[in-house]
């Protein structure tokens, strides 16, 4: 009898831990193993200390611990046991119509008490996706700009590799000429290399040691050639004062005559003739 009793309390304690979700793994499978082998009494036991968890669950109080849960929960299902009148000795050979009508209306109790609880839970629930959905649609605007910021970056890379790609082709033409750049008197220092397709009029061009234009200053790359200056392009230095870039307007150009390159420094860029300080030169020797 004894050891009835233990394994008694020990199944309602695990009950009371279970209903709670205060288990660990290997307690809440041994308790379910015991659930599937549970008596009649057992099993209402588990039915009693369910809604009464849920109902401790869902109470309005400020953050109970596990411990007083469990002990509140064990102290109500022994309470309720307390209350429960003894019918052995009441009509013990039929049961009465009373009694049959009292746990009609227990079951309909029970029924109420969960379709209370689960609409309790299910309203939880949708709240909690609500507010999921907010945070979701937050990370996801948040993402959207780093997303944008990317394709921008993917863009301009895809413009710089065709960029270079073009510049390759101009490299690996049959008809290929250097002219060499070098610094004049406002810029001692520059000089630059220009890199001259003659058969398809295309150049790369680069240029190095070029000072900061200012504000308003703005470097142009001529052609000079018949005595004549023509706007090849402007552009930009880095913070280095270096620049690279390619041009596929020098249609005008000839190798079989002579013309020079040059890099001069406008206040205005766009001008249609070199009125700036020049700082880059070269020539080209034709045949």
């Amino acid at each position: 009898m004894a050891k009835q009793q233990g394994n008694t309390k020990t199944f309602k304690e695990l009950c009371a831990d279970y209903v709670l979700n205060i288990l660990d793994q290997d307690e809440r499978m041994r308790f379910e193993e015991m659930l599937d082998e549970a008596t009649e009494e057992e099993r209402e036991l588990y039915q009693q200390m369910r809604t009464k968890g849920n109902k401790l669950l869902f109470s309005d109080r400020d953050d109970p611990s596990p411990e007083e849960l469990r002990e509140e929960l064990l102290a109500e299902v022994e309470d309720s046991d307390e209350q429960v009148p003894d019918r052995s000795s009441e009509h013990a050979e039929v049961e009465s119509d009373e009694e049959v009508i009292e746990g009609a209306d227990d079951s309909e109790e029970t029924r109420v008490s969960l379709t209370l609880v689960l609409s309790i839970v299910l309203g939880f629930i949708c709240l909690s996706l609500v507010f999921y959905a907010f945070s979701l649609r937050s990370e996801i605007s948040a993402q959207s700009d780093v997303i944008a910021e990317q394709e921008k970056q993917i863009i301009d890379l895809e413009n710089e590799m065709q960029e270079l790609q073009e510049m390759l082709a101009v490299i690996n033409s049959r008809q290929l000429h250097v002219v060499r750049l070098l610094g004049m008197e406002a810029n001692p220092f520059g000089y630059g290399n220009v890199i001259w397709d003659s058969q398809n009029n295309r150049a790369v061009v680069w240029l190095a040691e070029l000072p900061d234009p200012g504000g308003e200053g703005q470097y142009q790359f001529w052609a000079i050639f018949d005595n004549k200056a023509v706007d090849i392009k402007s552009f930009s230095v880095d913070d280095n004062g270096n620049a690279l870039f390619m041009t596929d307007d020098l249609d005008m150009l000839d190798n079989g005559d002579d013309f020079s390159f040059a890099v001069t420094l406008e206040s205005d860029g766009g001008s249609s003739q070199p009125d700036g300080e020049m700082h880059l030169m070269g020539s080209f020797k034709g045949q």
